[in-house]
């Protein structure tokens, strides 16, 4: 595995935990500009207004005036190389300052940048910095991460130790198990073998958590890189199916070609039951998410049986990958036992991406039963954000039931934030008074339900 690729994965690695650690801190709700009282249903797609919001500082970014979160400088050096108390100091009153809802995401990895430059040596005295003044325990595993990631660059045996120690020494060995993500891929794009034997040594003695049969995946990355028979073999072995959907991903993700995914998709054809189902779906879905044509091509060459089962695994990849094609193939292959399924996945897939072209595509398709369920979820996953429009598409649902329980799901929230807006449509809903009446009950006793899509979306059309 490259350098690069490995800090791709550590900084991915960082930024979910940035995100844990800085969450609701410095994140303003986005206002939304909602239609006009006498706006036709049909109009155009709303807009979203966000609010400015500049960096509390400035200076980490335009290096005028000290700053925590500047590379390290000349206060930074040492006649040895650089002054590794200080920078860590410097990182830490960093992260501080973000804990504080001052640190702007750009600043965040303006901060960690100077671990990147350090040598071999200075990464080991940083460690050893880390561990020795770091109180905070997710400063300090954020920390280690990068510093464990920049290690194994260049000597992963030495970083997967030095994880090993950290783990053993912890108060919570099971909260550190994600130190093992920064170095194992390294390790095992340099020696798959003994990745290997220190993952299966690890796992039967039970000293990993179950979250880390993810790191087969990467293992057995590399394996497959190496010698792709000995991993199907491996993979045979495994019995765990979250590790066998970890470790198909990984042989999946090195087969860079469809020659290759063909030649995975025949050494797996003859494999019984479960074993062979799986490693099939997470191959699929790993390159549906690379390769739209090639990986649909595939799937119109096989089976009808066997071709939509793994329609269903490739789903979400092909809608990422394009979610406007995706949506034809998904709906072009569907039987009708499916419709319900596939409509599911397009609309959650697509709609938090682009919902006013998922909300356009939505009314375009055939009238049906599965198609007013998606109407319906998509009410429900939007109501939050936008709770006019939401309720308009709950009042589209033709099936007398479900149209209620749609329209319930939709005030419910809506009545908390706007009584007055929440109950006029309701009012003008065309429910019977015993059903109104209901929906307000309910919405008095029961906890409304979590958001969904991130953006408004179109009306429907009526």
């Amino acid at each position: 595995m490259n350098p690069q690729f490995r800090v791709g994965v550590i900084l991915l690695w960082l930024l979910s935990v940035a995100g844990a650690y800085f969450a609701g801190s410095q994140l303003t709700p986005p206002s939304v500009v909602r239609r006009t009282a006498n706006a036709a249903p049909t109009s155009t797609a709303l807009s979203v207004a966000q609010p400015s919001r500049p960096l509390a500082s400035t200076s980490a970014l335009d290096g005028k005036g000290p700053s925590p979160a500047s590379p390290p400088g000349a206060s930074l050096l040492s006649d040895g190389g650089k002054n590794i108390p200080a920078l860590i100091d410097s990182i830490t009153k960093a992260l501080n300052q973000g804990r504080d809802g001052m640190f702007g995401g750009l600043a965040f990895f303006r901060a960690f940048g100077p671990l990147l430059e350090l040598s071999p040596e200075e990464t080991k005295a940083a460690l050893d910095e880390v561990g020795r003044t770091i109180e905070d325990p997710r400063q300090k595993r954020m920390m280690q991460s990068m510093l464990l990631g920049r290690l194994a660059e260049t000597d992963p045996k030495t970083a997967l130790a030095e994880v090993d120690k950290l783990v053993e020494s912890s108060d919570d060995p099971s909260r550190s198990d994600g130190l093992y993500f920064s170095v194992v891929g390294s390790l095992a794009g340099k020696d798959p073998e003994a990745a290997w034997k220190w993952y299966t040594e690890k796992r039967d003695s039970g000293s990993l958590s179950e979250d880390a049969v993810r790191l087969s995946g990467m293992i057995f990355t590399g394996l497959a890189n190496k010698n792709m028979n000995e991993a199907l073999s491996r993979f045979g072995a495994l019995t765990d199916i979250d590790e066998r959907n970890s470790a198909a991903a990984g042989i999946a993700s090195a087969a860079k070609d469809p020659a290759t995914w063909q030649r995975l998709l025949d050494a797996t054809a003859g494999w019984d039951g479960a074993s062979g189902r799986e490693a099939r779906a997470a191959m699929m879905r790993q390159w549906a998410g690379s390769d739209f044509e090639a990986t649909t091509k595939l799937l119109r060459s096989m089976p009808d049986g066997e071709r939509q089962s793994l329609i269903d695994s490739a789903g979400w990849g092909l809608m990422r990958n394009d979610p406007r094609k995706g949506a034809e193939f998904l709906m072009e292959n569907a039987s009708p036992e499916k419709l319900a399924e596939r409509y599911s996945t397009i609309m959650n897939a697509w709609g938090d991406r682009d919902p006013n072209a998922a909300g356009e595509w939505l009314n375009q398709q055939p009238p049906s039963p599965a198609q007013d369920g998606a109407r319906a979820n998509f009410a429900r996953n939007v109501a939050r954000r936008d709770p006019e429009a939401a309720f308009a598409w709950a009042q589209t649902v033709t099936d007398p039931r479900q149209r209620a329980d749609a329209i319930r799901d939709v005030y419910r929230p809506w009545v908390r934030r706007d009584s007055g807006a929440a109950d006029a449509a309701l009012a003008s809903s065309g429910l019977n008074a015993q059903q109104m009446e209901d929906i307000r009950k309910a919405a008095q006793q029961q906890p409304s339900g979590p958001g969904g899509f991130r953006g408004p979306f179109g009306p429907p059309r009526f």
